[in-house]
């Protein structure tokens, strides 16, 4: 068996930037080389660590972590709606075998997910069902957080499920982060109008809000931010970037030991970077099942800071590399 690693950014601006700045083009340019490489690769399972902003799931019972056994991408903002190609009993297999190795994670029989999953697969993959894919959901859209360590253990227990596996070829992606504060755009429960109280707390378990109306009010507020961050007038600051934090995010991640994770407060992420920040545990979470299997570290591909995309996007990759 051999693996590949790859985790990066996501953002909804990258589908409709007010401008295609030398930021945009240089990711534009990064995510085309990675997918050149992972094309290249043509892997067999993609193993998808990935973020929900109440496109699937919600507060009324919010999982810290869920294994897709079928899985159903929406037509969210920067989204690309389909059905995910999930093997399913393989799906059902990784729940077992992660509850085993001591982690507790949600099955989902009819798992929904937005653009924290299906921009990635898009844009790196081909789209939502070019290879078999199996969708893990970690929760990072609101307090409480399961601790970094908790996100690096489920890492290594699906690495080490994939060691079980007798495929040639797996794939592990994380997508998310890096340092921006989204939490306006998709607040908390406890300061959420009462417009969309309803549908963040039960999504379509409820009637008082249609789900399309929520999207299309995301839609929107993103276009208009689109704008406002372009503006010559404002600076990467302003809109949340933090060159400082993602340096030193990518420093740790790309140095091998991801242990010193374990001691990281994903509130004091949150605080520091912006509750978007708090995602990065789907990358140390993909770094930890490649690192298990195979012992790679992960590399810098990318970083570019841009305001039109909101902020600091990133690349690293690792791999490929034979299991051990």
């Amino acid at each position: 068996m051999k693996c590949m690693m790859v985790a990066a950014s996501h953002s909804p601006l990258l589908d409709f930037p007010a401008r295609e700045s030398a930021s945009v083009l240089n990711i534009y340019a990064g995510i085309d080389a990675a997918r050149g490489r992972i094309t290249a690769f043509d892997p067999e399972l993609v193993v998808f660590f990935g973020v929900d902003h109440y496109g699937g799931q919600h507060m009324a019972s919010m999982p810290s972590f869920c294994v897709g056994v079928e899985a159903e991408a929406i037509d969210d903002v920067g989204g690309t709606p389909g059905r995910l190609n999930v093997p399913r009993e393989l799906a059902i297999e990784a729940v077992s075998a992660i509850r085993k190795l001591g982690v507790d994670t949600a099955a989902s029989y009819a798992m929904e997910v937005d653009h924290g999953f299906s921009q990635s697969l898009s844009r790196f993959t081909g789209g939502v069902a070019t290879y078999p894919v199996l969708p893990i959901f970690m929760s990072c859209i609101q307090i409480p957080f399961s601790p970094y360590a908790r996100g690096r253990a489920l890492g290594e227990a699906v690495g080490r499920f994939v060691q079980s596996l007798k495929y040639e070829r797996v794939l592990f992606m994380g997508t998310g982060g890096l340092a921006h504060d989204p939490s306006g755009i998709f607040p908390p429960i406890d300061v959420v109008s009462e417009r969309w109280r309803p549908y963040i707390l039960h999504g379509n378990a409820q009637t008082e809000v249609d789900r399309q109306a929520w999207i299309d009010w995301e839609i929107a507020v993103h276009k208009r931010g689109a704008v406002q961050m372009a503006g010559d007038d404002v600076h990467d600051y302003d809109v949340g970037i933090r060159p400082e934090w993602d340096e030193t995010f990518l420093d740790t991640l790309c140095a091998g030991d991801l242990t010193v994770f374990d001691n990281w407060d994903p509130e004091q992420v949150m605080a520091t970077a912006g509750i978007g920040a708090v995602e990065t545990q789907t990358w140390v979470a993909a770094a930890q099942a490649m690192q298990t299997v195979t012992g790679a570290v992960p590399t810098r591909s990318l970083y570019a800071p841009s305001k039109e995309v909101g902020l600091g996007y990133g690349i690293v990759q690792a791999g490929p590399a034979p299991a051990l």
